[in-house]
C-alpha cells in the first residue's frame, strides 16, 4: 500500500509543478520568456546542452531540477535510512518524475493542449522517437538502467504503471471537463 500512497503523492506533487510552470512561463515554453541567466560559452553549459539535445542552459531550468532533487532526497532529511538501494529507487524515480512533469505541462496548458503534442510545435523538443521527445524514451531508459542493480523491477514498473493510470486519468479530465483543446486564447 505504501507504494501506492508514495506514488500518488509524487504525482500530485507533478500536477502541480507543471501547473505552476504554466503559470510561470505562460505561452512561452523552456522559458523562452523569462528573465533567467542564460550562460554562454562555458563548459558546463555544452554539457548540459548536450545532455538535454541541444535544449538551452537556463538557470530557471537548473533551478527547478536541483528543487525537485531536493524535495525527492527530502524523506533522508526526515530519517529514513539512506541506503545505495534507497538513493537508487530516489534518482530512477527523478529521472521518471521529469518526464512526467514536463508531459503533464502539456496536458494542462492551454498554449500547448494535446492537440499540439508534435515535434513541428514543440520546437524546444528537438528529436522525437514514436510520437514522444527521444529525451522521455532515454530518461525511462535511464530510470530503468538505474534501478537495474537493486533487482527491484516490480517497484519500478508499478510506478510507471500508476503513473500511466493517473495521467490517463488527467488527460480525460482535461479533455471532457476542463476542455482545454477547446479553449480560446485571448
Amino acid at each position: 500500500m505504501d507504494i501506492v500512497f508514495i506514488n500518488i503523492y509524487i504525482f500530485l506533487l507533478a500536477v502541480i509543478l507543471a501547473i505552476l510552470e504554466i503559470q510561470i512561463e505562460g505561452a512561452g515554453g523552456w522559458a523562452k520568456n523569462l528573465p533567467t541567466w542564460r550562460p554562454k560559452d562555458k563548459w558546463f553549459v555544452r554539457i548540459y546542452e548536450k545532455i538535454m539535445s541541444g535544449r538551452e542552459f537556463t538557470g530557471y531550468h537548473l533551478t527547478m531540477f536541483i528543487f525537485v532533487l531536493l524535495i525527492l532526497h527530502l524523506p533522508y532529511v526526515f530519517g529514513l535510512q539512506l541506503t545505495i538501494e534507497h538513493w537508487l529507487r530516489t534518482i530512477s524515480l527523478f529521472f521518471i518524475f521529469i518526464v512526467l512533469w514536463d508531459f503533464l505541462w502539456f496536458v494542462l496548458n492551454p498554449h500547448y493542449p494535446l492537440s499540439r503534442f508534435k515535434k513541428e510545435h514543440i520546437l524546444w523538443h528537438k528529436k522525437w522517437l514514436l510520437g514522444a521527445p527521444l529525451d522521455y524514451w532515454a530518461s525511462l531508459i535511464l530510470s530503468f538502467l538505474i534501478i537495474i542493480p537493486t533487482g527491484d523491477f516490480p517497484w519500478w514498473a508499478t510506478n510507471i504503471f500508476l503513473f500511466s493510470i493517473q495521467t490517463i486519468i488527467i488527460i480525460l479530465f482535461t479533455l471532457h471537463v476542463l476542455k482545454i483543446d477547446k479553449w480560446q486564447m485571448k
